[in-house]
């Protein structure tokens, strides 16, 4: 039996060696390509503007402008998140850059409420408040929430335990989340990704509704998200106009949210 010429095998090797990686990947993101299509494919289809964010280094990456069926605009953006507490991998953010105002509303999951991941609710001394108004009137304005908001539960006893609604009741005596609303929030289709959990704020530059995935999401989660961010958007009480920010702090979160 005669031997194998050497070089040939050196090359073959070296051709193997880096197209192994290359194949490996492509096997393992098919399905999210095809995912990836579809919600392209899906946003073109309702008049959306579909960009994919690539120069994140992120396959999962992409964002959606367009607007709910009463002419409100929203921006959606999905973005990998590794390196976070394990349970979720995807992140998407619903912006409605219009309903952006005092923040008066939100909602919290309460598996988050850990002990110094909130601001404390004792009152705090106008000198303090004084401080933090001078240093960031988006961080005073969330200051100012916290000390004042009240929680307002749905009705809907499942959402209830897993999640809290906090509102300024000086602006609204009803809850923008009732019971019917909490059952959506909760009761995902079975050929969506059901999100690990979910949050919402009204801050000055914009309302934000996100959904903490465990995966990337389908056109079936997208769509669906979509529905339940139209929908509390249009339960919202009008904003009050916030603080204009003036702060570096502000000035670098302006930058990242524009």
């Amino acid at each position: 039996m005669k031997p194998f010429p050497p070089i040939p095998i050196a090359a073959a090797c070296l051709a193997l060696v880096p197209g192994l990686p290359v194949a490996l990947y492509a096997l393992l993101t098919r399905k999210q390509r095809e995912f990836t299509r579809e919600i392209r494919r899906q946003a073109g289809a309702q008049g959306w503007r579909y960009r994919a964010r690539r120069w994140q280094g992120d396959p999962t990456a992409f964002r959606i402008d367009g607007q709910t069926q009463g002419g409100l605009p929203w921006v959606l953006k999905c973005a990998g998140n590794s390196g976070y507490p394990r349970g979720w991998s995807v992140a998407l953010v619903l912006r409605f850059p219009t309903l952006g105002g005092e923040m008066d509303f939100a909602i919290e999951p309460r598996a988050d409420a850990k002990p110094g991941a909130t601001l404390p609710r004792s009152p705090v001394t106008p000198e303090t408040a004084s401080r933090v108004a001078a240093f960031s009137s988006i961080l005073s304005n969330a200051v100012a929430f916290v000390q004042n908001a009240q929680e307002m539960p749905s009705g809907f006893a499942d959402f209830d335990v897993e999640y809290k609604v906090l509102v300024l009741t000086r602006q609204t005596r009803h809850s923008p989340v009732d019971c019917g609303l909490a059952a959506q929030m909760l009761k995902w289709p079975a050929d969506a990704i059901g999100p690990h959990s979910l949050q919402a704020w009204r801050r000055p530059y914009a309302f934000e509704f996100q959904a903490r995935l465990p995966a990337p999401p389908n056109w079936a989660t997208i769509s669906y998200f979509l529905a339940i961010g139209a929908e509390l958007s249009a339960r919202l009480p009008p904003p009050l106009t916030a603080p204009i920010p003036h702060g570096s702090i502000d000035r670098v979160i302006g930058r990242f949210l524009s």
